[in-house]
C-alpha cells in the first residue's frame, strides 16, 4: 500500500548535503584513495578488529547519538538537553566525505561510506573518532550513498540516491550480499535522506514530511504523509532506545516521533518534541542504546478544587527511579484540558502549542528529578466539572518499568458566583 506524497517538483534538489556532481568536484584529488596516515587515522592493521567482535575501543553504546556533518566531515556526539542539542566533536575531521553512518551491533564500531571518488569505500570509526579506511566494497556500484543503517544481525544497508536500490553489505567481507530494488524510492520527490532500522523495517522521511517505511524483506515502501514539517531535508535519522524515531532537520532541529502499531497497515505517529540544533550540511545520524536503560517515572499534582476564573497550577515531576544507570534524556507530553485557559510554562525545555505541553530534558542520574510547572486559568463551566489530564514521559533509553510512565491529575471546577 502506497500513501502518496505526490506534489509539484520544486525545481531544485532539497537541502541535501551535497549533490553527486558537487561531491565529485569537492573531493577531486581523493579519487586515488586516502593518505596512508592522515591525522586521526588508525593503522591499516586495525582493520582486523572488526572480525574479532566488540573491542575496548568500540563506540560507546550507553545512549549515544552520533552525528556527522560538514566539509571537511566531522563526527560528533549529540548531547540532548532542555530544548536544545549540542554537538561535541569526536576525533578529527576526515580528509574525505562520507555519509550513511550506522553502528554495527556485532562489533560496536561505527561505519560509513565515502563518496566523491572513483569508488565508494567503507570507513570505520572507534570510540575516540579515529577512522580506518577499510577499502572498496565488492559489488557496490559507484553512487551517492547518503542513507545507511545496520539491522540487529549486523547487516549494513545503504541506499543509492535516486535509484531505489538498497544494498545489503557484509562489513567483515566488505561485499554486497543482496540488492533490494524499491522503484518508488527512485522518484525524486519521494526519495529519503537517511534510514534507521526498527521492527524489521527501514524508516526515513521525504522532504515533503512523509514518514517512509521500507519493507526490506518484500522490497516495498509505504509513505505516511503529513507527519513532519515539509520543505527541506531530514538528513539524519536514528532510533531511540525505547523505539521512538529521531529526525535531524538540516536547518537545525531534532524532531522526536512516537510510533504505535509500527508493523501494521496503519501505524499511528505522534510528534512528541522538538529541540533546536546547529544547522548543517552533509548531515547524517545514528545511535547506540545497547547498554542503556533507565526507569523514568512521572508524577503530577494540581489543585483538587477551584472556582471558575481561578488560577490553576500543575506541578509535574520526572524522576529516574532506576536502581542503576543514568537516563540519557527524555521527552514529556501532556494534552491539557480545553477548560484550562491560556496555559503557560516557565520551565526550560518546555513549550505549549494549542494546549499541548511538550518538554525535553537531558541526562538524569539515578535518584535525580526535574520539576515542570504549568499555570492557566479555570474556564467558565455551566455545572460542576472535573478536568482530568495525563502527563507521559518517554525516556530516550529502554525503560524496564512502564507502569510509572504516566500520571493523571484531576481538578474539580465549580461555576463562579456570577454564573
Amino acid at each position: 500500500m502506497i500513501r502518496g506524497t505526490n506534489r509539484p517538483n520544486q525545481g531544485k534538489r532539497r537541502l541535501r548535503a551535497l549533490s553527486a556532481l558537487g561531491a565529485v568536484g569537492i573531493v577531486a584529488g581523493l579519487a586515488s584513495g586516502l593518505p596512508a596516515s592522515p591525522a586521526g587515522a588508525v593503522p591499516a592493521r586495525a582493520a582486523a578488529v572488526a572480525q574479532q567482535g566488540p573491542a575496548a575501543n568500540s563506540v560507546a553504546c550507553d545512549g549515544k547519538v552520533y552525528v556527522s556533518f560538514g566539509d571537511p566531515d566531522q563526527l560528533y556526539t549529540a548531547e540532548r538537553g532542555p530544548g536544545t542539542v549540542q554537538f561535541t566533536p569526536l576525533g578529527d575531521p576526515t580528509p574525505f566525505l562520507y555519509n550513511a553512518i550506522g553502528v554495527n551491533p556485532r562489533d560496536r564500531f561505527l561505519y560509513g561510506t565515502t563518496f566523491g571518488g572513483t569508488e565508494n569505500e567503507l570507513v570505520r570509526f572507534d570510540r575516540n573518532g579515529n577512522f580506518t579506511n577499510l577499502g572498496p566494497i565488492a559489488g557496490l556500484p559507484t553512487a551517492l550513498y547518503i542513507s545507511g543503517t545496520f539491522d540487529g544481525q549486523g547487516n549494513y544497508y545503504v541506499l543509492a540516491d535516486d535509484s531505489g536500490e538498497i544494498y545489503q553489505i557484509d562489513v567483515n567481507s566488505r561485499s554486497v550480499t543482496r540488492v533490494i530494488d524499491v522503484p518508488d524510492l527512485a522518484v525524486p520527490e519521494l526519495d529519503v535522506f537517511d534510514i534507521a532500522f526498527r521492527d524489521g523495517f527501514l524508516w526515513g522521511s521525504t522532504d515533503a514530511g512523509a514518514i517512509t517505511r521500507i519493507d526490506i524483506a518484500n522490497a516495498r515502501v509505504d509513505f505516511f504523509p503529513g507527519v513532519l514539517p515539509g520543505g527541506e531535508d531530514f538528513g539524519g535519522v536514528f532510533t531511540y532506545g525505547n523505539g521512538d524515531l529521531g529526525f535531524f532537520r538540516n536547518s537545525g532541529q531534532l524532531i522526536r516521533v512516537h510510533v504505535n502499531n509500527a508493523t501494521g497497515y496503519n501505524p499511528r505517529f505522534t510528534v512528541l518534541s522538538t529541540q533546536t540544533t546547529t544547522p548543517a550540511t552533509n548531515l547524517d545520524a545514528t545511535s547506540c542504546f545497547l547498554d542503556s536503560s533507565a526507569d523514568l517515572a512521572v508524577r503530577k499534582h494540581g489543585p483538587k478544587s477551584v472556582e471558575a476564573g481561578a488560577e490553576v497550577t500543575y506541578r509535574i515531576t520526572v524522576k529516574n527511579e532506576g536502581k542503576k544507570g543514568a537516563s540519557s534524556g527524555w521527552s514529556l507530553t501532556d494534552d491539557l484540558p480545553a477548560k484550562i485557559l491560556s496555559p503557560t510554562t516557565p520551565t526550560e525545555g518546555c513549550e505549549i502549542t494549542n494546549g499541548f505541553l511538550s518538554c525535553t530534558g537531558g541526562p538524569l542520574q539515578r535518584g535525580r528529578h526535574v520539576e515542570i510547572e504549568v499555570t492557566g486559568t479555570a474556564g467558565n463551566v455551566l455545572e460542576p466539572t472535573t478536568l482530568k489530564n495525563t502527563a507521559k514521559v518517554f525516556g530516550d533509553d529502554a525503560d524496564p518499568r512502564k507502569t510509572n510512565n504516566t500520571a493523571t491529575a484531576s481538578t474539580h471546577v465549580r461555576p463562579g458566583d456570577n454564573q
